[in-house]
């Protein structure tokens, strides 16, 4: 597997969530911090309002490292706004499947093919540099989708794999994106939303295939249930395949928080790499592991990517994790003390159904 680019959609995708609704400081913000990071790309929609063409044109006059990518509709108007804003890269992005041809846009394959070329070369005449988004590729007809790619990748930089349904499986994933790959004269980008919940494994099996782009967002957000979430891909790449991208992994912890805080979508506490219990640990005997060696079960310190680990106390708890407890607040106690302090935690924790922070537990055992 090669080193990917990063295409961040967080600011265009991420925000057509429902009810998300980045304000223009905000936004600026988050594209600093995505810069900073490290993503190849950034991705707007400056369609979508007056108030977002202001922001695209600000957003430009920063002068990031990071290349701001305009997507539009396969419509000259889409492609002069974007121009008109000051961004140099577009993705033109239209309907590859039956279904969305004829109830999402109304028309046929040929004129599709015919309006996509159109726009292309339009883009091109505006001295844009241009990719193309294949919107439902993974519900496309094989052969329309071969020959859409044959006569449009020689004039575009990146052709995306669009799963817009989520509803590929990794090894369809895997076969799907091959077959672009091997016909593709541009360089293929994978665009996965996890319906199913598969984002971040079909994400993995497209860049096996020979990916060279992934599209994603912070947190998974975006419509439906949401995108491949940009923290699960770059650090799976890094620790499930040996991939270091050169990113500052160590900013991921606050980026995720940033993005949680402005889009208004609270994480669910589970979530891996950004939720709230990521990294907390509770179990008694991963606990005593833990105190040990942290690796007997995590696959890294998440202090690497801006967050901590935290030791909770409650019904499955053991001693060990008592005792950690009071030597780290240099507290003197006996193996009596401990087991006093323990069952009183599991008979608060089963009766009001909750588990107890560090601090808790050291006013357990004062008040024992």
């Amino acid at each position: 597997m090669r080193k990917p680019l990063v295409f961040d959609t967080t600011l265009r995708d991420g925000e057509q969530m429902p009810s998300v609704v980045f304000k223009p400081e905000e936004k600026l913000e988050l594209a600093r911090k995505f810069d900073e990071f490290g993503v190849n790309y950034i991705d707007v929609m400056p369609v979508i309002s007056e108030c977002e063409k202001k922001t695209v044109r600000r957003l430009i006059e920063e002068d990031l490292g990071s290349e701001i990518t305009a997507s539009c509709r396969s419509k000259k108007e889409d492609i002069d706004d974007s121009a008109d804003c000051g961004v140099e890269r577009v993705t033109v992005f239209a309907p590859l499947s039956d279904v969305n041809l004829r109830y999402g846009i109304g028309i046929d394959r040929e004129e599709n093919l015919r309006r996509a070329l159109e726009n292309i070369d339009y883009a091109k005449s505006r001295g844009l540099k241009v990719d193309f988004a294949g919107v439902d590729s993974s519900r496309s007809e094989k052969d329309y989708l071969g020959r859409f790619i044959d006569e449009v990748s020689g004039k575009i930089g990146i052709f995306f794999v669009a799963d817009t349904l989520g509803c590929l499986t990794p090894k369809i994933s895997y076969e799907l994106v091959g077959f672009v790959k091997d016909r593709s004269k541009s360089l293929v980008g994978v665009h996965m939303h996890n319906d199913f919940g598969l984002a971040t494994a079909n994400t993995f099996a497209g860049l096996e295939a020979g990916a060279d782009v992934v599209s994603g967002t912070f947190n998974g957000i975006g419509p439906t249930a949401g995108n491949a979430p940009l923290e699960e891909i770059c650090m799976g790449l890094k620790h499930l395949y040996g991939l270091d991208l050169g990113l500052k992994y160590e900013m991921l912890g606050e980026i995720c928080n940033l993005v949680e805080h402005y889009s208004g979508i609270e994480l669910q506490k589970h979530k891996p790499i950004s939720g709230e219990y990521a990294f907390d640990h509770e179990a008694g005997v991963h606990v005593a592991a833990l105190i040990e060696e942290p690796l007997t079960f995590e696959n890294f310190d998440p202090k690497t990517i801006g967050r901590e680990r935290r030791i909770i106390f409650g019904k499955k708890s053991g001693k060990n994790a008592v005792r950690y407890a009071l030597q780290k607040n240099s507290k003197e106690f006996s193996d009596k003390d401990i087991e006093k302090t323990l069952e009183y935690l599991k008979f608060l924790s089963e009766h009001e159904k909750r588990s107890f922070t560090e601090e808790e537990v050291i006013k357990v055992y004062e008040n024992r």
